[in-house]
């Protein structure tokens, strides 16, 4: 996505995560299941993404279509999406498919924390080294005339032995509905997406010297009220922080240390 598309995506990901609370697995599926029908109906596709027809318009299709068939927390989302401008048509379902792979992320991590993120990337990472090591893996998969429950049962076969819920969500919809990408590159972009989403509940603590762990726990009690989320922390000694702490979490940085502090100094006697 580019330009207008890049800021109307994140207005609809602050609606996920305004939405994603209340089963979140659920959520994922029924906007995966609302991006197959966009993709199949062009004249709805241009109904929602027409910004010749005012806002409220194109709402209003949207609630029509699919609001008795979705949670309130999907269409939601979806009126949040369809308000929006994107730059081609295409843009507002892609829009939607990383939502839900969000809620998946939140799902997974709502139950298991950071190392549940963790298996879902190898399980994901799986199924692309056992795709792109076998050439029956890519027929079988690219095959048109298999039926949809056997490329999603062989997906989830191939993402290995341990598989979540939300694994199983995400393999199966690689193994379905690709929307004209090879599947393990569909497969490397969610883990693309997860990766992404990740660094927002690990804390990356650089410290000037080792931390004692009632010190870790307070810290990580506290960060946790910042952020209002539990976060895994990710300890560092450095020597030339000079003292203080630095703590990153996603992109944003946190800069306690004395060496900052001395920068800002200079940077204001300057």
């Amino acid at each position: 996505m580019a330009g207008v598309s890049t800021e109307s995506l994140s207005k609809v990901e602050a609606a996920l995560d305004a939405n994603a609370s209340l089963n979140p697995l659920h959520l994922a599926s029924e906007l995966f299941a609302v991006v197959d029908v966009i993709d199949r109906d062009g004249g709805l596709r241009r109904g929602l993404t027409d910004t010749s027809r005012v806002e409220a318009a194109r709402q209003n299709i949207a609630s029509t279509v699919f609001g008795s068939k979705v949670s309130s927390q999907t269409l939601s989302v979806l009126t949040v999406a369809v308000s929006q401008r994107w730059s081609a048509e295409r843009d507002l379902a892609d829009a939607l498919e990383k939502c839900a792979v969000l809620a998946a992320i939140v799902s997974t991590h709502s139950h298991g924390g950071v190392e549940a993120l963790d298996t879902l990337i190898n399980e994901l990472l799986t199924f692309v080294r056992n795709v792109d090591g076998t050439a029956q893996a890519q027929t079988a998969l690219s095959n048109n005339l298999a039926s949809k429950e056997a490329k999603q049962k062989l997906a989830v076969a191939l993402g290995g032995p341990a598989r979540s819920a939300e694994g199983v969500l995400l393999l199966e919809r690689i193994g379905s509905e690709t929307r004209g990408m090879h599947a393990a590159r569909l497969a490397d972009e969610f883990v693309e997406i997860i990766v992404k989403r990740q660094n927002r509940y690990i804390a990356k603590v650089t410290s000037a010297v080792a931390l004692s762990q009632a010190q870790l726990n307070r810290l990580g009690h506290a960060l946790s009220r910042v952020y209002n989320r539990k976060l895994k922390l990710d300890i560092s000694v450095d020597p030339t922080v000079l003292g203080g702490l630095r703590v990153q979490v996603g992109d944003e940085v946190i800069d306690g240390t004395v060496i900052a502090r001395l920068d800002e100094l200079e940077r204001n006697l300057g």
